[in-house]
């Protein structure tokens, strides 16, 4: 008779990074959620000074989770003394510094 004993497999040496990085993405997520569902429970209820500011706030956490995560790495990377993958995530910043600025309108 066999037995069927499950693989036992090795952590990876990332996955505390992995980790981190999704709890990162699923509390901006909420974050953005929540703000963007309150702007719209307070545009139904005729609010729209609130509700626009409500919408805008989920907007802008939602388009800054990302970043936060690039972020989070690369302090990750650094304290880890992987210099590597921490000039990734710094050019990785840099381009998005650079879109937003240059995304600007000057008018």
């Amino acid at each position: 008779m066999t037995t069927n004993k499950p693989d036992i497999q090795t952590p990876s040496p990332h996955e505390p990074i992995e980790l981190t990085l999704a709890r990162l993405l699923r509390i901006g997520s909420f974050i953005a959620a929540v703000l963007i569902a309150g702007g719209i429970g307070a545009m139904l209820l005729g609010n729209e000074a609130i509700a626009n500011r409500l919408i805008t706030a989920g907007l802008l956490a939602l388009l800054a989770t990302p970043i936060m995560r690039v972020i989070t790495a690369g302090l990750i990377f650094v304290r880890e003394k992987d210099w590597r993958f921490a000039c990734f995530c710094l050019v990785v910043i840099c381009a998005l510094a650079a879109g937003i600025y240059l995304g600007q309108t000057h008018g």
